[in-house]
């Protein structure tokens, strides 16, 4: 039998199962900080949406004893946190406990509240950072 001469050698193969072997455990650690990453992301956003379901939960409550003090003859002013603005409106927030608020607005000139506004914002007001000195070319 006539045996043929390896065009590789042992050294090859073994750098070449090396860079393999790195290559794969590289992959399998950049799939676990990216699993950890979503896992936190998912965290976070399972905390907010259940701020704003609270929060909605409580506008919506409102919102129906607006309509029985409305109907009662009452004036929206009588509820807790209800505030009657001079366009004949009626406002008031709820705070979520995630740093947004739910801001409600509802016209009830007509003996009923029919929601005018219902923004969802941040508590926290926007503070402008100040751009320093920005090159202008030339």
């Amino acid at each position: 039998m006539k045996q043929y001469p390896s065009r590789m050698g042992v050294g090859a193969s073994s750098i070449l199962l090396i860079l393999v072997i790195v290559s794969l455990t590289l992959f399998a650690s950049l799939s676990l900080i990216q699993a950890r990453a979503d896992a936190a992301l998912t965290r976070k956003t399972a905390v907010s949406t259940a701020a704003y379901y609270e929060a909605d939960a409580s506008a919506q409550q409102m919102i129906a004893a607006l309509d029985d003090a409305l109907q009662q003859g009452e004036s929206p002013e009588t509820i807790e946190g209800v505030q009657l603005q001079a366009d004949k409106t009626a406002a008031f927030s709820v705070t979520a406990n995630d740093g947004h608020v739910l801001r409600v607005v509802a016209d009830v000139s007509s003996g009923r509240s029919v929601i005018l506004s219902y923004r969802y914002e941040s508590a926290e007001g926007w503070a402008q950072e100040s751009a320093g000195t920005l090159w202008q070319g030339g």
